[in-house]
Order: structure tokens, then sequence, then C-alpha cells
């Protein structure tokens, strides 16, 4: 091997050497426990699980956050959540630049191999805590990056058949998250009128590779755009959207209650609000939520250290940035997370 090779080699071998990534990838990938729905109820590897999530839609942004999130899966799970969400497609970055996520596709629709190992990195950890990922595919801050409509079926194709092929199974998929957002969706595929013949064909092109994972598309909350169409199974919502009384809900984006400006502060009515809606989705038991956080979720931020993976503080101040009384309220409430069950102590037992 020459010095120019090996000045080549070493990054990529250090970088799939953090991700735990196989060099070159094995014929035949040991398949993770498998995410379903039954009767209106999550599965996994067989069991019914209860979900608590957390909303990471920038957790694939680089190789460290992406170990971030990977190291901090110990300590969701021993506080009771057992589901993040993150997109291949960047989500909102917050402040100082709402639009500076990373993009996991080409513009002609190919998946990146740098983001498709940091993918399956946290699939397999997430995997090994008996924990499950929802994979969101387009955001409305990245869909204008492609060429055309063909882009987008071959990005689709490109994304199921990764999954597929490298058995990553413990997973769902939005397919669109936030579909016809009035001012930032640019494609006319992911826009109304005619969403809902729209959202089947997006779908339809995902099974026809992938037809084992169960995949969903979530409106914008203002856009009357419905949640439910031909050939979903999940029914993905987002913000102070109703829980439907049917089907599997997922809501993937809880109304914010920090701000990109100031990140991981949060007062009594901020408060309130989280409480409330962790209450509601736990009544609700064909429903589960992704909590959403500007200090989990934007790059950089006024805290100059996110996205945070890690819990941090409770919230009080500058001094004390975090979303911990989220992870309290979850372990407290519903209990630690050991597969297939979460396990609540009662204080003084």
């Amino acid at each position: 091997m020459t010095i120019r090779q090996r000045r080549v080699a070493l990054p990529t071998l250090l970088l799939l050497t953090v991700l735990k990534c196989p060099i070159v990838a094995s014929e035949e990938p040991a398949a993770t426990r498998e995410f379903e729905i039954k009767n209106d109820r999550a599965f996994l590897g067989g069991h019914q699980v209860d979900l608590w999530g957390l909303r990471c839609g920038n957790a694939l942004h680089s190789p460290a956050i992406t170990e971030r999130h990977g190291r901090n899966l110990d300590n969701m799970a021993a506080h009771g959540i057992n589901l993040i969400g993150l997109y291949v497609q960047g989500s909102n970055a917050g402040w100082p630049d709402s639009d500076a996520a990373a993009n996991g596709f080409t513009r002609d629709g190919k998946l990146r191999p740098e983001f498709a190992a940091r993918l399956e990195y946290l699939v397999r950890e997430a995997d090994r805590r008996g924990m499950v990922v929802m994979v969101g595919l387009f955001t409305p801050r990245k869909d204008q990056e492609f060429y055309d409509e063909n882009s987008i079926r071959l990005a689709i194709e490109a994304a199921a058949g990764f999954l597929r092929d490298r058995n990553l199974k413990n997973i769902f998929v939005d397919i669109m998250h936030e579909y016809s957002h009035p001012e930032r969706i640019d494609h006319a595929i992911f826009r109304e009128p005619g969403g809902t013949a729209k959202k089947a064909k997006l779908t339809a092109w995902f099974k026809a590779v992938a037809p084992d994972i169960e995949v969903g598309i979530c409106p914008d909350v203002n856009s009357g755009s419905a949640d439910s169409y031909p050939g979903m199974d999940v029914r993905i919502i987002q913000k102070e959207m109703l829980i439907p009384e049917t089907g599997f809900v997922v809501n993937v984006e809880t109304k914010r209650q920090d701000v990109y400006q100031n990140d991981g502060v949060f007062n009594q009515t901020n408060l309130h609000y989280v409480f409330a809606d962790c209450r509601r989705f736990r009544e609700a038991p064909n429903a589960a939520m992704l909590f959403h956080a500007a200090f989990v979720q934007g790059i950089t931020n006024y805290s100059g250290s996110a996205p945070h993976a890690e819990m941090g503080g409770h919230g009080t101040g500058a001094k004390d940035r975090g979303v911990r009384f989220y992870y309290e309220w979850v372990r407290d409430n519903v209990g630690r997370w050991e597969y297939p069950k979460h396990i609540l102590v009662r204080p003084g037992r």
C-alpha cells in the first residue's frame, strides 16, 4: 500500500471502527428484532411493547453526533425511552441556520454510504437494547435538493433496499415528514392537492422493495392533509394533532416547548404542557410519542453544543440546560426499559 493509499484508507477505517460497521458488508447480515403492528398495537420480536420516544432528527449529521447518540442509548433505556426518531434528510437545524442539517441522499437519489453506515450503527445499537428506531427519509428542509420525481423514487428504493438487505427490522419509516408544508415543500408529489393518491404512490414504491417494513407519512399539522391513506401501516401525526382512536399512531414531533435561540430552557408553563402531553399518550394504548426539543434536535443553537444526545440538566436556566425532566417522568411513571417491558419501581420499594 502506498503512502497516499494509507492516507485515504485510515480515515475510512477509523470511521467504520468507531461506528462498529463492517468494512465489507457481510453476505448475510444478522437480522435485528422485527417491529410489527398487530391489532393497532406495537410488537417487537414477537412481544407487545409500549413505546416512549425521543425525536433525534439530526442524529446522522456527523460521525461524532451519531456516536454520541449510540453512547446514550443505555441511559435512555434506563429511563424508559425505547424509541428514537431520526431522518436521512436532516430536520430543522434551529439557530443560527435552520437549513444547516446534512442530506443523506444525492440529488439523483443515491443513499450516501457514510450515512448508511451511521444509520446501520444506530439501528443495531438500538436493537442490542431492545429498542425501535423511526427512520425518516425526506423533510421539507431538503426535498428541493432532488432533481425530479424520478430521483425521489430512486431514493425511496435505495433506502428500502438498504434496510432490507442489511436485515434492519426494528424500525418503521416516515417517508415524508410534514407532507404538504405550506412554505417549504417544492416537489409536487409531496404536496396537496391529490395527497391521498400521491402518498399511496410513494408508499407503493417503498413496499415494492421492502414489503415487510411498516411505513407512514406525516402530514403538516396545518395543511389539512390526512394522516391516513391506502397502503399505510403507521398513522403518523405531529404537534397538537389529536390521537386517532384507530390504527397504531405515532406523534413523531410533539410540540416543541423550548426555542433554538435558548435551547434546553423551560418555564413552568412549558413543563405543564410537556407533562400533559405525556399523560395524553400514556392514556392512549394505541399511540406513542417522540418528545421534541430544540436541545435535542438543533445544530449548534445558543448553547453551542447541540444536538444533545444526552439528557443534560433540568432545564431551569442557562446553567442547567437539558431535558432531564422528560427522562425522569418516563422513568417514574412508565418505568425503566428492560426488553420486552417497562419495569416501574415505586418510591420506597
